[in-house]
């Protein structure tokens, strides 16, 4: 008796080269034999790896231009997600740009500062003179004096949740008001994760609406999302049989944890 779901068969692998056990790897990456034989000869012999650069548009044969210019896989997928080329991607590179400083150029915005993405002004002196000071070992005034020129009404909208653990701050830090911040957790994103739609002009709604449309279940979406896929490129994953766990992976190591 078959059934519709694929069976693992090592033979195409093993003639290419493959041992059995690297061999079932790239199975179930769903990458083929002859794939994976070609990133092998780039010199790329993890499959996950391997998805990556092919999820940032890139092939085999353009890898070597990739490391050339100090590109990893993980970068090249931030470039792909800002939608920038190949080419583009290096260049702007080279300038000492970061995907979301070129993004701002494009849009014809001033680029803004990976530490400090808005540089509204001190927020302690701000919202010290709101609060009227007060017990400098309260957690509310230890986590405004910890996130040094974040904007202050974005750091008044946490303390007024009572919100200031250490998330709050990484939220804070990307300019995320606290009931906005609660949004994007509703979907499953991180901070840096949340900002790059931000800067896009998206708001949780309209992400959550256009991975709905593309048919992405609501629990995969964070994992896909924050693997660097759009939702549209999720769904040709899924339908070739990619999972969400391994969607989780791309995740994991494009963020290092």
């Amino acid at each position: 008796m078959t059934s519709g779901t694929p069976q693992f068969d090592p033979a195409p692998y093993e003639a290419a080269g493959i041992p059995p056990a690297e061999a079932h790897r790239w199975w179930a990456w769903r990458l083929t034999a002859e794939q994976a034989a070609a990133w092998r000869r780039a010199g790329v012999t993890d499959p996950a790896e391997a998805t990556q650069w092919t999820t940032a548009h890139l092939t085999p044969d353009t890898v070597a231009t990739c490391r050339a210019a100090g590109l990893t896989a993980t970068e090249a997928l931030l470039w792909h997600e800002y939608e920038f080329d190949l080419d583009e991607a290096i260049t702007l590179r080279q300038h000492g740009h970061t995907p979301g400083q070129a993004y701002d150029l494009r849009r014809g915005r001033k680029p803004r500062s990976p530490d400090d993405p808005t540089a509204p002004g001190d927020a302690f002196t701000s919202l010290m003179a709101f609060a009227g000071g007060g017990d400098p070992r309260d957690r509310a005034q230890r986590f405004i004096a910890r996130l040094g020129n974040a904007d202050a009404l974005v750091i008044y909208s946490y303390c007024g949740e009572d919100w200031v653990d250490d998330e709050a701050a990484a939220w804070a830090r990307q300019n995320v008001a606290a009931p906005t911040a609660r949004m994007w957790q509703e979907l499953g994103l991180r901070p840096a994760e949340a900002r790059r739609y931000i800067q896009r002009g998206l708001t949780p709604m309209a992400v959550a609406r256009a991975w709905w449309q593309a048919g992405i279940p609501f629990e995969e979406t964070a994992s896909w999302a924050g693997a660097g896929l759009t939702p549209e490129e999720a769904a040709v994953q899924r339908a070739r049989g990619v999972t969400a766990e391994q969607a989780e992976t791309l995740r994991t190591l494009r963020d290092g944890r």
